[in-house]
């Protein structure tokens, strides 16, 4: 109802609806609860079922009665009556409605449209009551057509509904500013705009129909989402009621004279209720009666023809809008090819207002050789009667970019027995066509210095191959790498780096022989191929060098910007398509690089055949030694240990690999494999377990239980993270006695990272682990680092005891060994010891323990002390 001031106000029983119904609700549960006789006569009485309304006329509303009236109302109230149930009122804003729904506190809301998300969260009966959809109203003098045209203007939408989430989508994908006014109510949307708050309303089209004039609104050629309008129940009630409601409606629209339809037509001319008093429409019903024979036919005619009239204008604005949203430049030109329609990507090419378009032909806008194309292909459509697909490359008016399209032309019948348009929809293909050139440059070339990178030289290469196999022409690569380039990057930054990268690849681009391809294979890497030097290998081969020679030459006269001399190596290998691969080749390449890096650098050389031998050799090697140990080809030989009495004090776990077809393989050989490979860890590993068994076993035995033994452990089994827990994990699981096994590290170990080596070996000597340094004189130490050390042995290499009686050097550099021991409090081993006279010399200067072939070579455990 409206005060005197026209505000919309509410009964006091509507207020206090959710309230009273609450407590309705928790009576009829208690009384159920009574006695089963309540229960079942309750469920005998009729249903009453609490409905969420909310001020939206004409669709729902409540009279001053508390009656439920609108559309919806009406219709809800007339099914109700046929199924002998009670309704009751709870007056709700719509969002605040939807929240009572989902909560069970109300049952039915009229007038919700279907949608995913609020299916999973309330019910929804089958049949639809009617049909809607939403549109946008301005005033008179709003100029709003498509959405685009909602760019900084202010909105007033329903707060909470789908109108508000689809057009928010809508606007945030084209990238046009909205400002959102929320508002609780359809009328709120139309006040707004009336009072100014807001440019433009939306609402559904029955309200907007019904009461856009009383406000001095207008609708847009702005229609979206056709809705379908239900009544949505809670997630509690039963399904039972909503196929009730179905059952309903599907009989009511099969009969033309169901109430269904009757009250549809009285809503359809109604005016809203507030404008005609009651009494008035009593006072006017006789003349009413009179006039309405005499006005009857006219007033459907023009009622007929203003509702056609309205749905072509709505047909045409919903058109209008779909065409101006779709990403494509779609125009229709009449049959003398000039414009007739364009829609807002046209206009956006052309960069003209619309009405500057309409009417004129291509040579307004496109140069006047694209204009003559484009006129001889739309003439050759409209003669065939013929739709076709073509790409187009125009060039605009004063721009001279080429713009490239995928365009369909077909004839178009306007009007029967006219002669037929143009419709032209073009899709613009300029941005894809750049952005595939771009992405196959990156996929091809490199981006710093812009030569050929890998893949692009890996097929000119598959290709020069191939060739051969037919010319039997040689063919050279080179593999071109720059020496100790990373000083560049260190001392210089790294834009000094791409500099230098930069100017290498231009200098040595500038030297190679036409036809020649240079690209960048990897960091500081290039790699040139020179095709078909000849039929004779000799003649491609001095070719070869010479062209290497002129690039070792180049590059060393380049200098970075502090004068850093730049040097590069080169590996170079020949091949005739013959018995060759690709990847043979590169890998013959690179095998001759690192043989020109090994030679000092600055220098090139030429693959040869035993230089492939020993890598493939190596190969197998490699893969060999992954199975040995798991084949029980490894084992531990035994060295021993004797003081200045002969008495042994200890042996030394010497790793051993017995290949079941090469034999004994050296330790030399297979050890530094095991490092680079990461082999080493699980083979160290197994050789501290087995020697930890071994002095568990020797524990228990009296002749043997005072012996250490010593083990190699290489600097990056001893860097491992879990060195210190795995191996505290063998001592607990063998029992082996800490204090009997020396741990054996070389000093180069020791001075890679000191403090983390220190604190790894005092974690050890904590739990009893003894430490001697092997090889010592034979790496770089710092004297004052190893008194920091938990040290306990230091044991002389044996390359200083061979030559200790004839040369002079080597028995200074052993005498200062023993002296520098000695000070340091270490107990100083002699290794390779062979023969007599180096013992008495040893023995004369200091030191006292010994190992070597005078003593005992290295044997298995069990053939160790038989003479013991």
């Amino acid at each position: 109802m409206q005060d005197k001031a026209g505000c919309v106000t509410h009964p006091p029983w509507l207020i206090s609806g959710r309230l009273l119904a609450r407590t309705r609700r928790s009576a009829i549960k208690a009384a159920a609860l009574l006695s089963l006789w309540s229960f079942a006569f309750s469920s005998m009485a009729s249903d009453t079922l609490l409905v969420g309304v909310y001020n939206n006329p004409p669709k729902i509303f409540v009279d001053d009665q508390g009656h439920l009236r609108g559309i919806l109302g009406e219709l809800l109230e007339a099914i109700a009556q046929e199924e002998d149930w009670q309704l009751e009122s709870i007056a709700c804003e719509f969002h605040n409605c939807l929240t009572l729904l989902e909560q069970g506190d109300i049952d039915i809301l009229p007038g919700t449209a279907w949608g995913e998300e609020r299916g999973e969260r309330i019910a929804f009966h089958r049949e639809p009551i009617i049909q809607s959809w939403s549109q946008l109203y301005q005033r008179e003098n709003e100029r709003v057509e498509a959405i685009l045209d909602l760019e900084q203007k202010r909105v007033a939408i329903v707060d909470g509904s789908i109108q508000q989430n689809y057009l928010s989508a809508v606007t945030e994908r084209f990238g046009v500013s909205v400002t959102w006014l929320p508002v609780d109510s359809y009328a709120d949307t139309f006040q707004a705009v009336a009072m100014g708050d807001a440019d433009l309303a939306v609402t559904d089209h029955i309200f907007g129909d019904w009461r856009a004039q009383d406000y001095g609104l207008y609708e847009t050629p702005i229609i979206f989402q056709p809705i379908r309008l239900f009544y949505a129940g809670s997630p509690t009630l039963s399904a039972t009621i909503l196929d009730r409601i179905d059952d309903v409606l599907r009989g009511w629209k099969q009969n033309p004279r169901s109430a269904y339809f009757r009250i549809l037509r009285s809503w359809r001319a109604e005016t809203p209720p507030d404008t005609i008093s009651t009494w008035l429409w009593g006072g006017l019903g006789l003349l009413t009666a009179l006039l309405a024979v005499a006005l009857g036919s006219a007033w459907w005619l023009k009622r007929r023809v203003t509702l056609n009239r309205a749905q072509l204008d709505a047909n045409e604005a919903m058109l209008a809008t779909i065409l101006n949203n779709v990403d494509a430049y779609i125009y229709i030109k009449t049959p003398s090819l000039h414009y007739q329609f364009v829609n807002q990507r046209v206009v956006e090419l052309f960069g003209l207002p619309k009405e500057q378009i309409l009417g004129k032909s291509d040579e307004a806008f496109f140069d006047s050789t694209t204009a003559n194309e484009i006129a001889q292909i739309d003439r050759s459509v409209m003669e065939s009667g013929k739709k076709i697909t073509l790409e187009e490359r125009n060039v605009l008016q004063h721009n001279d970019k080429v713009r490239t399209f995928v365009t369909i032309k077909m004839p178009l019948s306007l009007s029967p027995g006219e002669p037929a348009s143009l419709c032209g929809i073009s899709t613009e293909l300029t941005d894809y066509l750049e952005l595939q050139s771009r992405t196959n440059h990156l996929a091809f070339y490199d981006a710093l210095t812009g030569l050929p990178n890998r893949r692009l030289l890996m097929e000119s290469l598959s290709g020069k191959i191939e060739q051969e196999n037919t010319s039997h022409l040689y063919s050279a690569l080179l593999t071109i790498d720059l020496d100790n380039f990373h000083l560049v990057n260190d001392i210089q930054g790294h834009e000094s780096g791409d500099q230098l990268l930069i100017d290498v690849a231009k200098q040595v681009r500038s030297l190679l022989p036409e036809g020649a391809v240079l690209a960048r294979f990897s960091g500081d890497e290039f790699v040139a191929l020179l095709a078909k030097l000849g039929e004779h290998q000799a003649d491609a081969a001095l070719s070869a060098e010479r062209t290497a020679k002129q690039l070792l030459d180049a590059i060393f006269k380049l200098r970075t910007g502090r004068s850093l001399p730049v040097n590069a190596s080169i590996g170079i290998t020949l091949f005739d398509g013959s018995d060759h691969s690709m990847n043979s080749v590169l890998q013959q390449a690179d095998l001759a690089l690192q043989q020109a890096k090994a030679a000092g650098g600055n220098t090139l050389r030429f693959f040869n055949r035993s230089m492939q031998t020993r890598l493939i050799e190596r190969a197998n090697l490699e893969a060999d030694l992954h199975h040995a140990l798991a084949r029980h080809e490894l084992a531990l030989h035994y060295q021993t240990q004797v003081n200045h009495q002969g008495i042994t004090t200890g042996v030394e776990a010497l790793l051993r690999w017995c290949h079941p077809q090469r034999g004994w393989v050296p330790p030399s050989t297979f050890i530094p494999l095991a490092e680079e490979n990461g082999l080493i860890i699980p083979i160290g590993y197994w050789v501290l377990h087995s020697a930890c068994e071994q002095l568990a076993k020797w524990a228990n035995q009296a002749p043997y239980a005072a012996l250490t033994i010593s083990v190699n452990v290489s600097s990056v089994q001893f860097q491992q993270p879990e060195f210190v827990r795995n191996l505290e994990g063998l001592l607990a699981q063998t029992q082996a006695p800490p204090g009997r096994l020396v741990l054996e590290v070389t000093e180069s170990l020791l001075m890679r990272d000191p403090t983390r080596v220190r604190n790894t070996m005092l974690k050890l000597r904590a739990q009893g682990v003894r430490f001697a340094i092997d090889d010592f004189g034979t790496g770089y130490s710092s004297l004052s680092y190893l008194k920091r050390l938990p040290l306990d042995e230091l044991k002389i290499d044996q390359s200083f005891i061979r030559e200790l009686l004839t040369d002079k050097a080597d028995a200074a550099i052993v005498d200062t060994t023993i002296l520098l021991a000695v000070s340091l409090g270490l107990t100083v081993v002699a290794e390779g010891v062979e023969k007599q006279e180096q013992l008495d010399w040893l023995k004369g200067h200091g030191c006292y323990r010994y190992q070597g072939y005078l003593f005992g070579r290295p044997t298995p455990i069990d053939r160790l002390f038989e003479s013991y």
